[in-house]
């Protein structure tokens, strides 16, 4: 199996590995115990980079008369809408990936293409409705296999491996009960 080390091994010849070490160490670690956050700002940050420069053409056309402030309201405006609107594909996008391959195992094993659009469709909503929990999983996993790689620069890949899984499903506990107790103390907080 290839895993970033041997890939890299060439290249890091005569070079110490440990910056590539903590590098991998540091991402695998914000996956697993903040990867829905980070996967969260990354979205809104990327959508409302793009929003605000939407934003700033559009004020730069329709509200050259106030200046360099119609410009930063512009680019304000388009940068929050942008990056709400990120949020919102983030939503859509998983859902869109579970229903999708709800479809598609259906299909294989139906072979009606009604069925498999119903089914298909159920899990889009799933999807929506759990995506949270489903990109709290998605990115603790992903950490895990960063968090694999790094350590077999200096680990055995069974010790690596074994020592990648209990971390990832601490992560994965731990986010979960973080959640819950958040969203319980929400609750307390509005009686």
């Amino acid at each position: 199996m290839a895993s970033i080390p041997s890939q890299f091994a060439h290249l890091l010849d005569g070079l110490p590995t440990w910056p590539l070490f903590l590098v991998l160490l540091i991402a695998s670690l914000l996956l697993i115990f903040a990867g829905r956050k980070v996967v969260k700002a990354l979205a809104f940050v990327v959508v409302g980079l793009i929003g605000a420069s939407v934003g700033g053409a559009l004020a730069a056309q329709y509200l050259s008369s106030l200046g360099w402030l119609g410009s930063l309201l512009g680019l304000l405006i388009g940068f929050f809408a942008g990056g709400l609107i990120g949020l919102l594909l983030l939503r859509f996008g998983i859902g869109f990936a579970v229903g999708y391959a709800a479809y598609l195992l259906t299909l294989d094993v139906v072979s009606s293409s009604v069925t498999a659009f119903v089914v298909g469709f159920v899990f889009f909503i799933v999807g929506v409705v759990l995506y949270n929990k489903i990109l709290t999983v998605v990115t603790a996993v992903a950490g895990g296999f960063l968090l694999y790689d790094a350590l077999s620069f200096y680990v055995d890949p069974a010790v690596a491996g074994v020592v990648a899984l209990v971390v990832t499903a601490i992560g994965i506990w731990y986010d979960f009960s973080h959640e819950g107790r958040s969203h319980q103390a929400r609750l307390q907080s509005t009686y």
